[in-house]
């Protein structure tokens, strides 16, 4: 789906408070290899979530580094039967430690593009029940702007278990004049 019908399937979702005051912006940078991306949320054009490509790049190989020294894992020996290598533990080791990078990064709110864009496109086929239970923390996030979600229903909600969701929630909770701390 073309970014620019995206975004406007999106903005369609906000809740009257949040209309023409969060808007979704994208910048690729053609020059770079692979044509990496930046997608970012503004409110009241004030960045509130970026998603840049070459910043998680560069933060999650150096953390995965740091993890294959703290492990003291091993490079995949060379097996003329591919096979061998692709089952190795060796790989397997290595895979784990790209994993746990990835979710240290996100826990720290940095993302690539993909990893919004991805969510995004998911969120545009989900009932809000499944949106605000969804696996995805940006999904959850965004579905707190959703025009789907009443005032009634965010005064109920207890908890979040990512941080960008309670960035959201605060911001929702402000723009419909709640004081709801959570």
């Amino acid at each position: 789906m073309r970014f620019s019908k995206l975004k406007k399937s999106l903005e369609g979702f906000l809740c009257e408070s949040l209309k023409k005051r969060v808007e979704l912006h994208a910048a690729v940078y053609r020059q770079a290899h692979d044509s990496p991306s930046r997608v970012w949320l503004t409110f009241d054009k004030v960045q509130i979530f970026s998603a840049a490509d070459l910043s998680f790049s560069v933060q999650h190989f150096n953390r995965e580094q740091e993890l294959v020294e703290q492990f003291e894992l091993k490079p995949i020996p060379y097996n003329s039967d591919w096979e061998v290598m692709f089952l190795s533990p060796e790989r397997k080791a290595l895979i784990a430690a790209s994993d746990q990078a990835e979710e240290e990064l996100h826990r720290d709110r940095v993302w690539a593009s993909w990893h919004l864009y991805a969510s995004l496109l998911k969120y545009l086929n989900l009932s809000i029940e499944e949106a605000l239970t969804s696996e995805y923390p940006l999904v959850r996030a965004f579905a707190l702007f959703d025009r789907r979600v009443g005032k009634r229903r965010l005064l109920n909600m207890e908890h979040f278990t990512h941080s960008i969701e309670e960035k959201f929630f605060h911001i929702r909770c402000k723009v419909e004049g709640l004081n709801k701390t959570n």
